[in-house]
């Protein structure tokens, strides 16, 4: 059991919360899709830890990642002109670069050359790939930016979307580490599937064993089948906020992937973004979504609590488990219904919530080494290579089999 104590430790975001200023220093997160930020347009809000930022590119094409307020009298640069490399202020035409140079200060009649180099502007370390403008928030040196196998993928082999929920950023990183809920929140769509996805509906008790690494663990989801089988599906969980889960459409070789990370936007609420990609072929998982209309990204959830965030129990009566139309909005519904915030120290947790006492535990270990003035290890650095990893999914033949054994 998660104390309230500890429930806030691991949740609070925003100011001096010490997981916020871990999460800001050792690593770098996804802040924005790459295709809002336009060379020469107007600069794009970005909310992250409860602070206001802009996003914005030059025409050369480079990205500027600044806080929100003016550094002369605060004035929103989302109001600005962008030109080549900077950002001007509408307020008095203070002009920075996408560096955080003053460029240019024309009300300051009193050699404005030197007054420039005296403002301190905070411009923040940005790198693109699967889609997305990337940005570290820490201060100093920042460390690498995450080396993913998605990262440098062209677009014909990586999709990204996300979706603001008004849900801590926690709840999205154990929406994405639980198995067990599989079989039964989707039970419409397993029961369907003739893969191994579908095959967990042949068995809702879920056992689990799980491999240390140094970015996080692997948590294998065992389920015994009918046949004799063993059914494995195991998700990568790499700290502090991604999941990459196993397959869910089709089975063999060259299959879509898909990794979730759950970004804080602050204390109540997030951002769930979600890559779809493929390594060997273009990806076809999110025009398959698309196609079917179960995508609820652009335009957010189908309602409130009021409405039950438009649940349909008319489609419940003729069958449908849950009253929604696809996974995802099942997913984001019931992440929502908790309420902005669990609190964890009033759950009764079983057996199958293995992987999500492991997250915690983690994350606690990790943010408690941070307070005492020592780097997580799961901080990203020179070492830390994620290139490699990949969540598989099958079937053992035996309940001797070894899952780590399954190909990737």
């Amino acid at each position: 059991m998660v104390s309230r104590e500890e429930n806030d430790l691991l949740c609070r975001v925003i100011g001096d919360a010490p997981m916020g200023r871990m999460l800001r220093q050792h690593y770098w997160l996804p802040a924005i899709l790459s295709v809002r930020v336009r060379k020469g347009e107007a600069p794009v809000r970005v909310k992250l830890f409860g602070r206001n930022f802009v996003a914005f590119r030059g025409g050369d094409g480079q990205v500027g990642f600044l806080d929100e307020a003016c550094p002369h009298r605060g004035a929103s640069l989302a109001l600005g002109r962008v030109d080549d490399c900077a950002v001007t202020c509408l307020f008095h035409g203070w002009r920075i670069s996408a560096r955080g140079e003053v460029l240019d200060v024309p009300n300051e009649p009193n050699n404005p050359k030197e007054f420039m180099k005296t403002v301190k502007v905070k411009s923040y370390p940005t790198r693109e790939g699967a889609g997305l403008i990337w940005v570290w928030l820490g201060e100093g040196t920042a460390p690498p930016a995450p080396d993913f196998e998605w990262m440098d993928l062209p677009p014909e082999q990586c999709y990204t979307a996300g979706i603001e929920l008004n849900a801590n950023w926690l709840q999205g990183v154990e929406a994405t580490i639980d198995s067990s809920h599989i079989a039964l929140l989707h039970q419409s769509w397993t029961t369907a599937s003739a893969s191994d996805f579908g095959a967990t509906r042949q068995n809702t008790a879920v056992g689990y064993e799980f491999e240390k690494k140094p970015y996080g663990f692997r948590a294998a989801a065992l389920r015994a089948i009918p046949d004799g089988s063993r059914l494995a599906r195991v998700t990568e969980f790499v700290m502090p906020y991604y999941g990459l889960i196993p397959p869910v459409f089709g089975t063999g070789p060259m299959q879509d992937r898909t990794a979730i990370i759950a970004v804080p936007i602050d204390d109540e609420n997030l951002i769930q973004w979600y890559i779809f990609y493929n390594p060997e072929r273009p990806c076809d998982s999110f025009r398959r979504v698309q196609r079917a209309n179960q995508w609820p990204m652009a335009g957010g959830l189908p309602g409130d609590r009021s409405n039950n965030w438009g649940q349909n129990r008319e489609i419940m009566t003729a069958g449908n488990a849950t009253g929604f139309h696809d996974i995802p909005t099942e997913d984001f519904v019931v992440m929502v219904s908790m309420g902005p915030i669990v609190d964890r120290s009033q759950e009764y947790l079983c057996s199958a919530d293995q992987a999500i006492i492991r997250v915690r535990r983690e994350l606690l270990d990790e943010v408690r080494r941070f307070m005492k003035g020592q780097p997580p290890k799961s901080g990203q650095g020179e070492a830390m290579s994620y290139k490699s990893i990949r969540a598989v999914g099958g079937k053992l033949a035996s309940p001797a089999d070894d899952w780590r054994t399954l190909p990737a």
